[in-house]
C-alpha cells in the first residue's frame, strides 16, 4: 500500500509534489490569469442574468479549454471541435425528451444503448466525452420533468457554447495572444541556446556542474510539440506550408544536433574531461559551438535568403583525431549535424524548393476507407475494448439513476454524471481522476460552506459578491492551468464551489446542495469502481504492453522499408513523431497501472519497472533510427555509401525482425524472430569488413562512413539491452510459474 501511495504522488512526498505542480512558470501564469478572468465573468452573467444550473458546467468547460490555450489556433480549433459536439448532444437529448420523454420504460434502454454508442465512438476517435456527458446531464437529472429538461437542453448552447467558449477564446486573442509561429521559433531556438552552452561548458568556456541540467537530457514530447506548433502555424499562415518539408527538415536536424550534443555532454561529465579531450577537441568543439549560436540568431533574425555554404567553417572530414575513437566519431557526428542543420537553415529561408519525387509520391492519395467499413468482423475485433468500455459506463449510469430515483434524493444527482466523467481507458487512470474529483470536490464544496455561512450575509451588491469569490475563482485557475496530474483538481473547486453558490435567485440558504455534491459523486465513483473491477477490468498493465509492442512493431515496419537508402526527407520525422507520441501514451499508462490494485505484488512491480525502462531504451532507438536516416538525405552519401548498401540492406532487416520479435515477446505471441539478434550480429560483422576494405580505397570519406556505421554499433548495443529486460520480465515470469506448480504437486 505504501508503494501504491507513493506512485500516486508520482514517487514524491505529497508536499513536494504540490510544489511542483503549483509553481508559477511565466507561461502558466498567463494562463492562470486567462482562465481567471473567464471564470469571473461567468460569475458575474450567472448572478446578473441567472441562467440554469447548467451554468455551473461551463466551469468545466472553461477549464476543459484551458490546456489548449498553448496558441490562438489550437484554442479556436478545439473550441470548434467541442463545439459540434456539444450541437450532436443538444439535438440527440432533444430526440429523446421528445420521443420517450414521459414513458421511463422506454427512455432508460434508449438512454442506455445511446450512452453505449457514443461512448464508444469517444474512444475509438479519440474525441472527448462531451456528448454523452450533456445528454446524461440533460435528460436524466431530474427525468420526472422532461419538460424542464428540454428547456435546459436548449440553454446548453448559449450558457457553453457562447458564454464558456466565447469567453475563453476572447481571453485568448486578447490577453496575450500566442503565435503559434512564435511559439515554434521560440522552442527551436531554445534548444539550439542547449546547445551552445553544453558544448561552452565542454569546450572549457561555460561553468561547471556535476551533472546535466535537465533541460539538457533528450525527453519525450520536444519533437511531437514543435510538429503541433508547426502545424497550428500553417493554419494561420497559409505560406508557411510552401515551406513544410523544409520546417520539417529543420525540426528533425535541431534534434538530432541536440541528442548527439547530449551525449557528448553525458560522457564528458562521466569521465575526466582533460583525459579524453585534447586541445585540438575543445578548440573543435568551441568552434561548433560558435558555429550553433551564428546560427541561433540568423535563425531569429534572417528575414532574407542566406546563401548555402558547402562546408560552413567546418570540415567533417578533419584530419586531426581525437584523443580516442569512439570520441572521435561522436565529434565527427557533431560536426556532420552542424552542417545539415545549417543547410535546413538556407533552405528554410532561401527560394522555394521542389519536392522529390519520392515526396510526391509520399503525398499522393492512398486507398480510401470502405463505407461499410464497421460491419467488417475485423473492427469490432479490434474495437472490443471500446465497446465494453461503453456498455460498462453507461451500465454505471443507469445504477446511479435508479439509486437517484429509489432514494428520492435528487441532491445526489451528481452521481449519474460522475460515472461518465471518470469514464477512463484504464482502471487505474478512472482511480487518479476519482481521486482529483473527490480532492476537487470536497474542497470546493468546503469554500461553498464558508462562502455562504461567514461572507454571504455581510453581502448587499454584486460588486463584493465578485470581489469575495475572486480568491476562489483564483485557486481554480491556479490549479487548473496545472499539468493534468492536478489540473482536474481546479476544474472541479470551480464546478463544485459554483454548483453550490451560482445558481438560484437571491442569497444561498441552503447548505445541503455541497454536501449533496459531494456524496453523489463518492456514490458513482463506488458504483464505478465495482463495474470497472469485476466486469471487463481494463488494466493499464495490459495496455501498457500493448502499446510497447506497437511502437516496436511501428519501428520493425519501419526498418523493414529500407528506408536507410530512399531519400525520402520525411519519413524518419513521421517515424519519429508516431514513436515520440505513442512513448507519451506508454509513460501515462505506467503511471496508472502503478497505482492499481496488485500492482505492489513484487512480480507485477518487477515488470512495471522493467517496462518503464524500456521507454527511454525504445525512444533512443527511434533517435537512432532517425539520426541514421539523416545522413541518406545528401544525394553525395548515397553515392558514397552505394557499395554498403546490400550489407547494409541485410542489417536493416535483422533490426525490423528484432523488433518484430521483441514485440512477439511482450504480447506473448509466437516468436518467428528468435534467431534476429544473432543475425544483427553477424550483418554487423559482415558490414565492418565491408567498410574496412572500402576505407582503404577511399580514405577521404572514412571519417563520414565511420561516424555513419558508428550509429548502427549504438543500435546494436540497444537492441541487446532491450533483449535483456524482456529476458528479465520472462525469467521471472517462468519462475513464478515454477513455483505455482511446486505447490500444486505438494498440495
Amino acid at each position: 500500500m505504501h508503494e501504491i501511495w507513493q506512485h500516486f504522488w508520482f514517487g514524491m512526498s505529497p508536499a513536494d509534489f504540490l510544489r511542483s505542480e503549483l509553481r508559477l512558470t511565466p507561461a502558466r501564469r498567463i494562463l492562470t490569469i486567462r482562465l481567471f478572468i473567464t471564470l469571473m465573468i461567468v460569475c458575474f452573467v450567472g448572478v446578473t442574468l441567472r441562467p440554469p444550473s447548467i451554468i455551473a458546467l461551463s466551469f468545466s468547460f472553461v477549464m476543459m479549454l484551458g490546456p489548449t490555450m498553448m496558441d490562438y489556433t489550437m484554442s479556436l480549433v478545439s473550441a470548434w471541435k467541442l463545439m459540434k459536439l456539444e450541437v450532436v448532444a443538444i439535438v440527440l437529448s432533444v430526440i429523446s425528451l421528445a420521443m420517450w420523454g414521459d414513458q421511463p420504460w422506454f427512455l432508460v434502454p434508449w438512454s442506455y444503448a445511446l450512452i453505449t454508442v457514443l461512448l464508444f465512438i469517444s474512444r475509438v476517435t479519440g474525441t472527448p466525452t462531451i456528448p454523452p456527458m450533456l445528454y446524461v446531464f440533460a435528460v436524466l437529472y431530474n427525468p420526472e420533468h422532461p419538460e424542464q429538461n428540454v428547456y435546459g437542453a436548449l440553454w446548453i448552447l448559449p450558457t457553453l457554447g457562447l458564454l464558456a467558449f466565447g469567453t475563453s477564446i476572447a481571453a485568448q486573442l486578447i490577453l496575450w495572444p500566442q503565435n503559434p509561429e512564435k511559439l515554434l521559433i521560440q522552442d527551436l531556438s531554445e534548444r539550439l541556446s542547449i546547445i551552445v552552452r553544453m558544448l561552452e561548458r565542454i569546450a572549457g568556456q561555460g561553468e561547471t556542474v556535476k551533472h546535466a541540467k535537465p533541460d539538457e537530457i533528450p525527453r519525450l514530447g520536444n519533437v511531437s510539440r514543435q510538429f503541433a506548433l508547426l502545424s497550428h502555424a500553417e493554419m494561420t499562415h497559409s505560406a508557411l506550408k510552401n515551406k513544410h518539408a523544409e520546417w520539417i527538415d529543420f525540426i528533425v536536424e535541431v534534434d538530432t544536433w541536440f541528442n548527439v550534443a547530449s551525449k557528448l555532454n553525458n560522457l564528458v561529465l562521466e569521465t575526466d574531461p582533460s583525459l579524453i579531450l585534447s586541445q585540438s577537441d575543445r578548440a573543435k568543439i568551441a568552434a561548433i559551438g560558435g558555429k550553433c549560436h551564428e546560427l541561433q540568431m540568423t535563425f531569429l533574425e534572417c528575414e532574407t535568403p542566406i546563401a548555402i555554404s558547402a562546408d560552413n567553417n567546418l570540415s567533417a572530414d578533419s584530419s586531426n583525431p581525437a584523443s580516442n575513437d569512439s570520441l572521435f566519431l561522436l565529434l565527427h557526428r557533431l560536426e556532420h549535424s552542424a552542417i545539415r542543420t545549417s543547410r535546413c537553415l538556407g533552405l528554410l529561408y532561401g527560394p522555394m524548393s521542389q519536392p522529390t519525387v519520392n515526396e510526391m509520391q509520399a503525398a499522393s492519395p492512398k486507398g480510401q476507407t470502405p463505407p461499410l467499413f464497421w460491419l467488417s468482423k475485423q473492427y469490432w475485433v479490434d474495437n472490443m475494448d471500446a465497446l465494453h468500455y461503453g456498455m460498462k459506463f453507461a451500465l454505471g449510469v443507469m445504477i446511479c439513476l435508479f439509486l437517484v430515483q429509489a432514494f428520492r434524493w435528487p441532491g445526489i444527482d451528481t452521481a449519474i454524471l460522475t460515472c461518465v466523467i471518470v469514464a477512463q481507458t484504464s482502471m487505474g487512470a478512472d482511480y487518479r481522476k476519482s481521486v482529483m474529483r473527490i480532492m476537487g470536490a470536497s474542497l470546493g464544496g468546503l469554500l461553498a460552506y464558508i462562502f455562504i455561512i461567514v461572507l454571504e450575509p455581510a453581502l448587499e451588491t454584486i460588486a463584493g459578491f465578485m470581489l469575495t469569490i475572486a480568491p476562489v475563482m483564483w485557486l481554480s485557475a491556479w490549479v487548473g492551468s496545472g499539468s493534468p496530474r492536478i489540473a482536474y483538481v481546479g476544474t472541479q473547486i470551480g464546478y463544485a464551489f459554483a454548483h453550490a453558490v451560482l445558481p438560484g435567485y437571491g442569497p444561498v440558504t441552503d447548505l445541503e446542495s455541497a454536501r449533496d455534491r459531494v456524496l453523489g459523486i463518492l456514490l458513482g465513483i463506488t458504483v464505478v469502481g465495482v463495474i470497472n473491477y469485476v466486469i471487463w477490468p481494463q488494466r493499464s498493465e495490459r495496455m501498457l504492453t500493448k502499446r510497447l509492442s506497437s511502437n516496436l512493431r511501428n519501428l520493425g515496419k519501419f526498418l523493414s522499408l529500407g528506408v536507410a537508402s530512399p531519400p525520402d526527407r520525411q519519413s524518419s520525422a513521421a517515424m519519429l513523431q508516431a514513436i515520440d507520441t505513442g512513448l507519451q501514451s506508454a509513460v501515462t499508462l505506467l503511471e496508472h497501472a502503478q497505482i492499481e490494485p496488485g500492482s505492489s505484488q513484487p512480480e507485477v512491480a518487477f515488470k512495471l519497472d522493467t517496462m518503464g525502462s524500456m521507454i527511454p531504451t525504445i525512444h533512443t532507438i527511434a533517435r537512432l533510427v532517425s539520426a541514421r536516416h539523416r545522413y541518406h538525405v545528401s544525394k553525395k552519401f548515397r553515392q558514397q555509401i552505394e557499395p554498403l548498401s546490400e550489407c547494409q540492406a541485410v542489417l536493416d532487416q535483422s533490426f525490423s525482425e528484432a523488433c518484430f520479435g521483441f514485440a512477439n515477446r511482450l504480447d506473448n505471441q509466437p516468436n518467428a524472430f528468435h534467431d534476429a539478434k544473432v543475425k544483427a550480429d553477424e550483418a554487423y560483422q559482415a558490414l565492418t569488413r565491408q567498410v574496412q576494405y572500402y576505407n582503404s580505397n577511399h580514405a577521404d570519406e572514412a571519417h563520414l562512413i565511420n561516424a555513419y556505421i558508428e550509429l548502427d554499433k549504438i543500435l546494436i548495443s540497444s537492441i541487446d539491452e532491450l533483449d535483456t529486460m524482456l529476458a528479465s520480465i520472462e525469467m521471472r515470469s517462468l519462475l513464478r510459474l515454477s513455483k505455482q506448480a511446486l505447490r500444486l504437486r505438494s498440495g
